[in-house]
């Protein structure tokens, strides 16, 4: 059984996390379960755990910073990192510091029962190597590596896309071009920014209107081209659809 702890900051949603794991039937043991991540972190250090859930947003320490301390101290702990809010940021961070994955509360339980296959796999993967004694570069790169990878891949388009907003952006075209595969990103992009492809784009899109509606003179139709929208009346009706509300409207309401 592989062991596994729990951080969660409110009581009763890390009662509801360890009730939407399967842990027993997937080979996992809770060791541990904590609402304080300075406790987590002696936990941790002391009983060697095989996985740590862990909350974004805590009290004290974030679940970023219990990440840190714990990959500071060079132990091979992997982490799930769990948060009630779609933000790019933190997703970053965690991807940077090697998460495993980046869920989004409320869990479905699918998404849970994969979570835990993906996880066993790595685990069994890594007991394997540390078996036969081979050193961890001349092992096959396994499933597990190859989805970090994809997750540090899947951070690079996004900021391509956060500074290229106005071009004609295609999912697949974008996937292709950061070695990944287009279905995944899908997935990345529900589980990690909990929108949409075209969510997210025009999302930058309309974020960037707002301001230059706001900042500059330009006309209404030269913002639309600005922010990507070639055609003025469908940039009208984008915007109306996001904000209630015309881009003119928008602009007088701001002056």
């Amino acid at each position: 059984m592989y062991k596994v702890v729990i951080v969660e900051d409110e009581p009763w949603t890390l009662l509801g996390i360890s009730k939407t794991f399967k842990w027993d039937e997937m080979g996992f043991e809770v060791i541990a379960q904590t609402t304080r991540a300075q406790e987590a972190i002696n936990i941790i250090l002391e009983r060697n755990p095989d996985v740590v859930f862990t909350d974004i947003r805590m009290p004290y320490i974030s679940g970023i910073e219990l990440m840190k301390t714990i990959r500071d101290e060079d132990r091979d702990v992997e982490f799930i990192i769990i948060s009630g809010y779609a933000e790019f940021e933190y997703a970053q961070k965690a991807i940077t510091l090697g998460a495993f994955e980046y869920l989004l509360k409320p869990i479905d339980r699918n998404v849970a029962d994969t979570v835990l296959i993906k996880l066993k796999e790595c685990l069994d993967n890594k007991r394997k190597r540390d078996y036969v004694n081979l050193d961890v570069d001349t092992v096959y790169m396994n499933e597990y590596e190859e989805n970090r990878i994809y997750n540090e891949n899947f951070v690079n388009l996004l900021n391509y896309i956060n500074e290229n907003y106005k071009e004609k952006l295609q999912l697949k075209d974008l996937a292709d071009m950061f070695y990944l595969n287009a279905n995944y990103c899908c997935h990345l992009f529900k589980n990690i920014i909990g929108s949409t492809f075209s969510e997210y784009l025009t999302s930058k899109r309309m974020e960037k209107a707002c301001k230059l509606l706001k900042y500059t003179t330009l006309s209404i139709a030269e913002v639309a081209v600005k922010v990507g929208y070639d055609d003025y009346y469908y940039f009208n009706k984008v915007f109306k659809r996001q904000f209630s509300c015309t881009p003119l409207q928008y602009r007088q309401d701001w002056l």
